[in-house]
């Protein structure tokens, strides 16, 4: 055996032997891979997972006489398998998570979370899937209400009395080891800045010793709370003393407070001790006249605040000799006094002759003028005048501001505040047939011969003129406005009866401008 051992072919078939094992081992191995790979992606191609959160977990025990703790509210289950099946599972959504606690006796216990109504097709995993449990006998209470609430959360001012609760005893049902925990019943209120008495439906809730809300059932869960409110402030007098000299020559003769008593704040017992502030300073150091001062109010101890927080003295004073004579004389040149003015007639300004000019609205205006009363005792209605200004008004109708004329020491408010002005063109002259020439001929003779009858040159027909002018015929209304480019003495004349117009209606009308001239 050695000696065959010792040949070179016979080595060289064993190598070869191995190597063609070798071979088949590793392709064998790929075969396999391959085959797994090609399963495997055929399978995750079908396959899909599912992950239902907040699953809710239903327990079944005896509710009437039993108490459970420690069952979690919820799950997590995720769900593997055929896509097909996920989807349906998923849509239909009847699938449960539960705890059977029927059989189990009083204590602790280690139970399994289990789930319906899902395929068997899928792998489903619960997470937790084991919870501790406590079965306790359930046991019930009767206990009083508090009204629990902030007393400084009412109005500066203000204090909150002992709350009445309605009804006073609620029963509180629980497991037994929770019932003996309990160490307040609250119902709590906010009296969110309340000055008046709150009344409310409150909830109720049973806290340990700690004040943690314990896992138990109140019955009624809500109470009626009324909570009084009261005004704790008080009205005092006050009494003010002098401070400081006054000037040379000055005495003072009074001091008067303009606010008789202040409203002062604070707890019932410091208001009891309190009747009055007295002995406020006012500093009277260098005054020479009477006038008003402010002074600070002083917050007595034990009260919270004073309102108002100041008050207006008035300091009289009584000089000597001449002095008092100058300050009497100088009160009474700044003293203010009002007057009122009626019917102040409205003038027009800025008329051109291409129009003539109706004043519409309004013909008289009342005016209220305030001043110092030296100046108001001189002052007479012919010291204020009105006026309109008409200038670059077109023909039509406008609303013009009406301008107010007095003296400057004074300010005047008038009753209306704008005119309304109509403005309508004249007839240009050699636009008129020859008939209408001859009438304008005989108009201004007319004129002329009678200048009182109030038909000048301008004059507003509207306006309500007297004379001859009323009984015209109507087609000879429009004659003045004929009459634009009449001689001058007939112009004149229409001036002068503008005028008298104006002195019996004290209404503004077309050629004032010019019957100043006249004048």
């Amino acid at each position: 055996m050695d000696k065959l051992m010792n040949r070179s072919w016979v080595m060289k078939i064993i190598a070869l032997l191995l190597a063609f094992m070798l071979y088949l081992s590793v392709n064998l191995d790929d075969g396999a891979s391959s085959s797994n790979k090609i399963l495997n992606r055929s399978s995750s191609a079908n396959t899909g997972v599912e992950t239902l959160t907040d699953v809710p977990v239903q327990v079944s025990y005896n509710e009437k006489n039993r108490i459970v703790r420690g069952v979690p509210d919820t799950v997590i289950m995720t769900l593997e398998g055929p896509k097909n099946i996920l989807a349906q599972t998923k849509l239909q959504k009847d699938y449960q998570a539960y705890i059977d606690l029927d059989n189990l006796s009083l204590g602790q216990h280690r139970v399994k979370v289990q789930y319906r109504n899902i395929s068997d097709n899928l792998n489903v995993v619960v997470k937790p899937d084991i919870v501790n449990v406590t079965i306790e006998e359930r046991d019930s209470k009767q206990f009083s209400v508090e009204a629990s609430y902030d007393k400084n959360k009412v109005k500066n001012g203000y204090e909150a009395g002992e709350a009445t609760v309605s009804p006073r005893a609620v029963t509180v049902t629980g497991a037994s080891s929770q019932l003996d925990q309990v160490a307040y019943v609250k119902a709590i209120i906010d009296l969110d800045n309340a000055s008046k008495t709150v009344t409310k439906q409150a909830t109720v809730v049973a806290l340990d010793k700690n004040l943690n809300k314990l896992n138990v059932t109140v019955q009624p869960e809500t109470v009626n709370v009324t909570i009084p409110v009261r005004n704790i402030s008080k009205k005092v007098p006050v009494d003010v003393i002098q401070e400081g000299t006054p000037g040379d020559g000055v005495n003072i003769t009074k001091l008067e407070p303009k606010t008789d008593t202040v409203k002062i704040i604070g707890p019932s017992d410091s208001l009891e001790k309190i009747d009055k502030i007295d002995n406020i300073p006012v500093d009277v150091t260098g005054i020479t006249k009477s006038k008003d001062i402010k002074v600070n109010v002083p917050v007595p101890d034990g009260i919270d605040s004073v309102s108002p927080k100041q008050i207006t003295v008035h300091v009289e004073v009584d000089k000597q000799g001449d002095e008092k004579d100058a300050e009497e004389t100088d009160a009474s040149a700044t003293e203010t006094k009002s007057k009122s003015f009626k019917n102040l007639p409205v003038s027009l300004t800025g008329q051109s002759s291409k129009y003539t000019y109706e004043l519409l609205s309004p013909t008289s205006v009342d005016a209220d003028v305030k001043g110092p009363k030296s100046d108001l005792d001189k002052l007479t209605k012919s010291g204020i005048s009105l006026s309109a200004n008409v200038e670059n008004l077109s023909a039509g109708e406008h609303t013009v501001p009406i301008i107010i004329n007095s003296p400057d020491s004074v300010t005047s408010t008038l009753s209306t505040k704008q005119a309304k002005v109509r403005v309508t063109a004249k007839k240009q002259s050699g636009t008129n047939d020859e008939q209408t020439d001859k009438e304008t001929s005989g108009s201004t003779s007319d004129k002329e011969t009678k200048p009182d009858t109030g038909t000048g040159s301008g004059t507003n027909p509207g306006t309500g003129n007297s004379g001859d002018s009323a009984d015209k015929p109507s087609e000879e209304t429009d004659t003045p406005e004929d009459n634009t480019d009449t001689p001058t003495d007939s112009t004149e004349t229409g001036d002068d009866s503008s005028n008298n117009q104006s002195d019996e209606n004290s209404t503004p009308v077309d050629g004032q401008t010019d019957n100043t001239s006249g004048n």
